[in-house]
């Protein structure tokens, strides 16, 4: 009996092997472009080491087509762990977003999005009167969906690391502070077929870049000017419930400039 079930699996081994790989398909190319306006509003309120903020996004698709883009709300904290060297951040942010290419339906729940966020930022100032100021932001970012996805496609709970580097600098007689900065996103948890498109490893999904000029008009509000850069890349992968076959593998990638102004009230107890 124990002879005629060893031969028995043996000779089902091959076929069980065969039947657990995967029928990948070929990875298409879809490149788009966007130029879109970004309106938004902020508030804090400082006390000592700590900042409470809440802000909002708005963002519209000026080409190929005018219409909604990203809603954002963002509620936040940030502490100062060293002066003002070093902070420590976390927050929380309720997204509404449209499809990347621009084939919105609001009345879609799967447009909404949650996602919390913490991590640490480094200031260093220079200058005869330091007036310049160097800063590099590493941000932990939780990307969480509640609509049942195909995990062989897209993460339920997607985690990325978000590095941001920025050069500010501070006019002495005037209310005005010109900044750039440049940031990278990149996977950290993608699925495993999105890693086969990317040489089995996690990607980078986007490099973005600001240039931006700060008017302070008083003590409590600023205004934010800003062009920006964005260049997103994502692999989209749809496969069967079993995860056996890849229907469908594109590289979705976009290049979208964002023209945007920002308004920001803050509050500083004394």
């Amino acid at each position: 009996m124990k002879k005629t079930l060893f031969l028995t699996l043996v000779l089902l081994f091959p076929f069980v092997a065969e039947a657990a790989e995967v029928s990948y398909a070929d990875l298409q190319d879809s490149t788009a472009t966007a130029a879109q306006i970004r309106l938004g509003a902020d508030f804090d309120w400082r006390w000592n080491r700590v900042n409470l903020g809440l802000s909002e996004e708005l963002r519209f698709n000026l080409m190929p087509a005018q219409e909604f883009y990203l809603a954002n709300t963002t509620a936040y904290v940030d502490v100062k762990i060293i002066r003002s060297y070093f902070h420590a951040h976390a927050g929380y942010q309720l997204r509404l977003r449209a499809n990347k290419f621009g084939t919105a339906n609001l009345t879609t729940g799967k447009l909404l999005r949650h996602r919390v966020f913490f991590g640490l930022t480094e200031h260093v100032k220079f200058g005869m009167y330091k007036q310049f100021t160097l800063s590099l932001r590493e941000r932990a970012v939780l990307n969480m969906r509640f609509d049942d996805p195909n995990l062989y496609e897209k993460q339920a709970y997607a985690w990325e690391m978000r590095y941001r580097l920025q050069l500010q600098y501070k006019a002495l007689s005037l209310p005005l502070t010109p900044y750039v900065w440049t940031e990278i996103d990149h996977t950290c948890n993608a699925t495993d077929f999105q890693k086969y498109y990317n040489n089995g490893h996690n990607y980078i999904t986007a490099s973005k870049t600001a240039l931006g000029l700060k008017w302070k008009l008083n003590s409590n509000n600023t205004l934010n000017f800003f062009i920006r850069y964005d260049w997103t890349r994502d692999i989209d992968v749809d496969s069967n419930k079993l995860g056996t076959i890849v229907k469908q593998a594109i590289q979705e990638k976009q290049h979208a400039v964002i023209l945007g102004v920002n308004y920001n009230f803050g509050y500083k107890k004394r």
